[in-house]
Formats: C-alpha cells, structure tokens, sequence
C-alpha cells in the first residue's frame, strides 16, 4: 500500500510541474508563424480562390484570427494562448469516454450480482440500465469514492504474477 501511495504523489507531483510549467506563450513566433493578413503567400491564395462564399468566409476568418506558415496556410501554434481550444474538446471527450465506460461497468457488477448474470447481459435489463447510465453521469465522482475507499483497485495479493 505504501509503495503505491508513494507512486501515486510522486505521479501526481510530475504533472502538476508539467502543469503549471512557467513556459512562455510566444514561442511560436520563433518559427516563422505570421498573422495571415500580413502574409504575402496568404494574400496570394486568396486572391487566387474562387470568388464564392464557401472560399470568401473562410480566407477572411483566417486573415482575422490565424497564424500563417512560410506555405501561406493557417496554423495552430501551441501556446497557453489557444489552450482552451484544445482542453475543452478533450474534456468533453474525457467525461464521455468516462461515462460509458462507467455505465457499462456499473451495469457489469450489478447484472454479477443478480441470480441470472448471464441473462442480463444477453438481454438488457431496462431498469437497471437506466441505474447505470444515472451512476454514469457522475462517474469522476464515484470514481474518486472508490479510489479513496479501495474499491477501484485491487489489492498486491489479487494480482496474479507468472512464474519466472
């Protein structure tokens, strides 16, 4: 227990330096990365596009709000300026990915837990389903409770190990 609770801080110690990692937001700048509307390759692409909305719309959100490349296209830099353009997304993904998982595995144990296991799982037992896809809305909660409690890991002695 020892060995894993020393695991788990320093874990956690690691990506909180990586975290909060004083790094400057302007590095992309360093590699050529210019605002589009200052670009002479951007401005060429787009005077060469075709004269439609489908092109206009797009080279004039760009020319206002990207950053182009020596090719004259826009680029993403990674900065702590567009962060949140890339942790929202994620998040999102995170919590799903999360949620139905969690609402499988909820259902998993309670369908073990029944007199007919195999049965629940062949056909869907409706209520119990809904159970679990409520416990799943809550999943990084009931995640932390069991991780707390040591629920959500087994134990040294339940892990098998292969013989050398």
């Amino acid at each position: 227990m020892h060995k894993w609770l020393l695991r788990s801080l320093l874990s956690i110690v690691v990506i909180a330096l990586i975290w909060f990692n004083p790094a400057s937001p302007t590095f992309a700048e360093g590699i050529g990365l210019v605002p589009c509307s200052q670009s002479s390759v951007f401005q060429k692409r787009q005077n060469n596009a075709p004269d439609t909305y489908y092109f206009n719309k797009p080279y004039e959100a760009y020319a206002s709000l990207e950053v182009c490349g020596a090719d004259g296209l826009p680029h993403l830099p990674i900065s702590l300026n567009r962060a949140v353009d890339v942790a929202i997304p994620f998040a999102l993904f995170l919590y799903v990915a999360g949620f139905i998982g969690w609402s499988g595995r909820a259902y998993l144990i309670a369908a073990n837990k029944s007199s007919e296991p195999a049965m629940k799982e062949i056909f869907i037992d409706l209520p119990l389903a809904l159970t679990s896809i409520v416990q799943g809305l809550l999943w990084p909660l009931l995640a932390l409770k069991e991780l707390a409690s040591g629920e959500l890991t087994a134990k040294d002695d339940e892990i098998p190990i292969s013989p050398r």
